[in-house]
């Protein structure tokens, strides 16, 4: 591997855990960067291993990426992150992209961190990133250049959906996309207790309830229809669809479901306070 002593990396990767690794991995399956353009840092020789196994530069320095890097995505936990920009803060250029995953940290904050250097976007992915299926959305900071927020989307749209939001909508994105996952997963897991409730087995009823989700977001995504419009399709006068939906409204799905948002939402408010 490259000496790191000049800006020799397109994007250099601090912090290579699940998400880090996860958004490298789609990128480079994507096209948007060659291994060989990557330098990835983290404390953990098992990801650095793993960084290299997809054919990137792998160290323990931070400043070495800093350096090496015109871009750098910091992919560490919201309660590390102030200090790890702030160790970083006379290294980085002027004009330099900066882009942090850490959940309700503000571009406030990041600024405060790592000085007035670099030009900052803040990105919220979720897990469903691993799967080239992810819904991120970001925010840039006022002086990034055109050609950096295109970088960002090409990074974040290959491992799934992308938009842009102004910074006071990041929060609400952490309450739908960032946690949806865990909500869809839960009433995947009910819909297969239904099915094991009315007689299928478990491996039965969760690989129907798993391909069902899978097909409805499909079915809305590639027609670019309104979930109602899938309801009304399926749910026949006086038939069983409807007798179900019947249900669900009695049990508050809908009002549980926007609660959840919403509470979810204000909690990631809450850390970014």
């Amino acid at each position: 591997m490259p000496e790191v002593n000049a800006v020799s990396y397109r994007l250099g990767l601090i912090g290579a855990g699940v998400m880090g690794r996860a958004l490298l991995s789609s990128a480079l399956r994507g096209g948007v960067l060659d291994a060989r353009e990557v330098i990835v840092s983290d404390i953990s020789p098992t990801c650095r291993t793993q960084a290299e196994d997809l054919g990137c530069y792998a160290t323990d320095d931070n400043r070495a990426v800093v350096r090496g890097a015109q871009a750098v995505l910091v992919a560490v936990k919201p309660q590390v992150i102030g200090e790890v920009l702030a160790d970083l803060r006379e290294e980085f250029r002027d004009g330099q992209l900066l882009i942090s995953i850490a959940a309700g940290v503000s571009l406030h904050t990041l600024r405060e961190a790592a000085g007035p250097a670099p030009h900052l976007v803040r990105v919220m992915p979720n897990i469903c990133c691993t799967v080239d299926a992810g819904a991120s959305a970001f925010t840039a900071a006022s002086g990034t250049e055109p050609e950096q927020v295109q970088f960002v989307r090409e990074l974040l749209g290959v491992a799934g959906e992308v938009i842009e939001v102004p910074e006071p909508l990041l929060d609400a994105v952490t309450g739908l996309s960032g946690s949806g996952p865990a909500f869809v997963a839960v009433f995947i897991e009910a819909l297969a207790d239904g099915g094991v409730t009315v007689g299928l087995s478990r491996d039965q009823a969760q690989r129907l309830a798993v391909q069902t989700v899978l097909g409805a977001a499909r079915w809305l995504q590639e027609r670019g229809a309104r979930p109602a419009e899938l309801k009304d399709q399926v749910a026949s006068p006086g038939g069983t669809t409807i007798a179900g939906i019947r249900a669900l409204e009695a049990g508050g799905l809908r009002a549980a479901t926007m609660a959840a948002v919403i509470a979810a939402t204000e909690r990631a408010r809450e850390l970014g306070s």
